[in-house]
């Protein structure tokens, strides 16, 4: 037995990382109420159910090697032949060491093992989190195993592998110089990914056309506000897994740059309030109040890349532009007449935008390498630069749009993605006609048809 990895030092991270796990899950329910809410009453089933399914498949496929992809990147650090079947040979679902308790394994093969595990959860709900984002890009008109077939390959392979490059003190990205924390790069992935899908998956009926008598619109904005203040409270308990506490040397960002766990959270509330103002701004200049309603959702991404090497108050002037980012986005989609107005709008622009503010507001910040190591791998032997943080955007941008193509269209050609249904009719209907069972009864949806001014309220203009 090794003492030393089950000591009450060895564990607190571990504690972190099991609040993580909470908040996370917290973050999950918001994430899935707040379409709830977005989607027309008689789809709410149908919403629900397709957005769980997309979160536990890719947790799923997480689960199965995707650790083990991102832990690649310390073996190539360490020296180990054959790295990345030594990775997935270790740590894979059925590996030894997730399959072993913390205290019988050799902190010299495995220093804190205890937080690996916990870290190992974190991963498998991050993808989780993300599959359910992507699947709020096509509410009310894909089909529901393809969504779950394009979440499995999304959360098994990409994540990690974006993982690997750059959400790592060791990858290849982060060791040369490029910056993230609370995953801006894997925002970037996100957004290409949805932009793709909502390309393929074609607008919901009646947006842009103006053929149908009920145009999508949200059916219960009180879901949606109640949604988003989820998804803010899980924030604040998730952000701190993005980095390293080591006792008696303090808290180090994701990659191994010098932080602190109190101004993280501080510039984090920074974000949430500036980006509210920023909100109020962008609501004055649409004339839309959705866009004062997301802002600090738009505010956390727009910081995500930066908040562990920045001041408060740069962390805020970086958020209060975020609503702003948006709502560019938000206009190009309706140009392009793509049908999303709120994932990627919300996670492409803040997210490019958060990697390169970091270069504006950090360059110079030493990171990279691990303790012990000399060379290539020495500690903080890279700085942050404009350069490496442009290099990281188009990376990440040609990953996620590349892959995105490949998997969307072979589903798309294989077992199709649109749903025929909701072009015959049952576009507000699919809770009885997918599902089965409604989450409301259906006079509601006969009111609504019934009179069209129910339908007033709109997020696509």
């Amino acid at each position: 037995m090794y003492e030393d990895q089950v000591s009450i030092g060895a564990q607190l991270t571990t504690i972190l990382y099991v609040v993580g796990v909470i908040a996370i899950m917290l973050a999950l329910a918001g994430v899935i109420l707040f379409d709830a809410g977005l989607s027309r009453s008689g789809n709410v089933m149908h919403t629900l159910i397709q957005k769980l399914a997309a979160a536990f498949v890719a947790a799923a496929g997480m689960s199965i090697v995707g650790f083990a992809i991102w832990d690649w990147q310390f073996n190539q650090a360490f020296g180990v032949s054959n790295g990345l079947s030594k990775a997935i040979g270790d740590w894979w679902l059925g590996g030894p060491n997730i399959n072993t308790l913390p205290q019988n394994i050799d902190p010299a093969v495995v220093p804190g093992a205890d937080s690996y595990h916990a870290f190992f959860a974190i991963f498998i709900l991050f993808a989780a989190f993300l599959a359910a984002l992507l699947a709020g890009a096509v509410i009310e008109r894909v089909k529901t195993m393809p969504l779950a077939l394009v979440a499995l390959v999304f959360g098994a392979l990409v994540v990690p592998f974006g993982g690997y490059l750059v959400y790592g003190p060791v990858g290849p990205l982060s060791n040369a110089g490029t910056h993230d924390f609370g995953g801006s790069f894997f925002y970037i992935l996100l957004g290409c990914w949805a932009l793709v899908l909502v390309w393929r998956a074609k607008p919901r009926v009646g947006v842009f056309s103006g053929t149908s008598a009920v145009p999508p619109a949200p059916h219960n904005l009180v879901y949606t506000v109640v949604g988003m203040l989820l998804f803010l409270a899980g924030l604040c308990g998730y952000v701190l897994v993005n980095g390293f506490l080591v006792p008696g040397a303090g808290y180090f960002g994701i990659t191994l740059n010098d932080s602190g766990m109190g101004i993280v959270v501080t510039n984090l509330m920074m974000a949430f309030a500036a980006s509210a103002m920023g909100g109020l701004l962008t609501w004055k200049i649409s004339n839309n109040p959705f866009f004062f309603l997301v802002a600090p959702v738009s505010g956390w991404i727009g910081v995500a890349g930066l908040i562990d090497v920045v001041k408060p108050w740069q962390a805020g002037v970086t958020a209060f532009f975020a609503p702003l980012i948006v709502l560019a986005g938000y206009k190009l989609m309706i140009r392009l007449k793509l049908d999303d107005p709120k994932v990627v709008p919300l996670t492409l622009g803040p997210a490019i935008y958060s990697a390169l503010m970091t270069a504006i507001f950090a360059s110079g910040v030493k990171q990279g390498g691990y303790f012990g190591l000399e060379g290539d791998y020495a500690f903080q032997h890279a700085s942050i630069g404009l350069v490496q943080q442009l290099i990281g955007v188009g990376v990440f941008l040609a990953l996620g749009l590349v892959s995105a193509l490949v998997v969307v269209v072979a589903v798309e050609k294989t077992v199709g993605l649109r749903d025929p249904r909701v072009d015959e009719g049952l576009d507000g209907q699919l809770d009885r006609a997918v599902i089965g069972l409604a989450a409301y009864s259906e006079h509601t949806d006969s009111v609504r048809r019934d009179d069209p001014t129910a339908d007033e309220v709109t997020l696509v203009r």
